[in-house]
């Protein structure tokens, strides 16, 4: 079962990637979300001034690109199981010779990446692993690559939030937001076991105005005057500007520390 949610997966990302190419809708359609996230790794690389970082699950590279221009003293790895993907990150990177950024594809949970890093991040990648036994897995991999010191953060979707905006989705007679089959969401129970291994340092709901904006008001009116919902409405734009206030929506973000 687990192999066949996993060729899932690697199915729905190489589609996207011959899709998409190196257009940042090839990770997902809602392009101002990934702004968000962006921002938020950017703050944590600049904050801790790594000297290399790798991108756990890079996808096409357009995050590590960004991240790699914004941060010219931090060497970036991005890591991906999807070939597709990385093809397009590699072309990209040589086309536009970003001199600190490299790409490789391979499965941290069966290859030795050899080395290790200053800072580890992950957007909406943990989520992509078939199973919570993986994903603890993973995170104790990643947790063995960080240096003393060192920081992993990852930005990921929970059960726990995509029930509630969900709920309040219905409670407007909305549909309800359709998880895609080769998704396992996060619980609180993966926060904890990483904190086993590593020291929590900041838990923050990044997205929480955001979410609620764009998935219950945006989605209300269009909803109201038959409106086809359109990720490049003004809305989102302005949604991913606010003050992120509360705990809402599904997306919460980790920084953890290394003894």
């Amino acid at each position: 079962m687990h192999e066949d949610k996993k060729q899932k997966m690697v199915e729905f990302w190489t589609e996207r990637a011959r899709k998409f190419g190196t257009d940042p809708r090839a990770n997902t359609n809602d392009i101002w979300l990934r702004e968000i996230e962006i921002r938020y790794v950017d703050a944590a690389l600049k904050e801790c001034a790594p000297a290399d970082a790798l991108d756990f699950g890079c996808a096409n590279g357009f995050t590590s690109t960004r991240l790699a221009r914004m941060n010219p003293n931090t060497r970036i790895t991005g890591v991906d199981i999807n070939a597709d993907m990385i093809a397009v990150g590699n072309q990209y990177a040589r086309d536009n010779k970003i001199g600190n950024l490299d790409f490789l594809c391979l499965d941290i949970l069966s290859t030795d990446l050899g080395k290790s890093f200053d800072s580890i991040f992950a957007v909406r990648v943990f989520q992509n692993i078939q199973s919570a036994e993986l994903q603890y897995k993973a995170a104790d991999i990643l947790a063995g690559l960080l240096r003393p010191g060192g920081t992993l953060l990852y930005i990921e979707s929970y059960v726990d939030g995509y029930k509630r905006l969900n709920d309040d989705r219905v409670a407007l007679g909305l549909s309800p937001l359709p998880i895609h089959p080769h998704l396992t969401l996060l619980t609180d129970a993966f926060d904890q076991h990483v904190a086993g291994t590593l020291k929590l340092v900041r838990r923050d709901a990044i997205s929480s105005s955001y979410y609620y904006c764009t998935r219950l008001l945006y989605s209300q009116i269009a909803h109201l005057s038959g409106e086809v919902i359109d990720y490049n409405h003004p809305i989102h734009q302005v949604a991913s500007q606010l003050p992120q206030i509360g705990d809402y929506g599904p997306q919460r973000a980790c920084v953890f520390r290394k003894a």
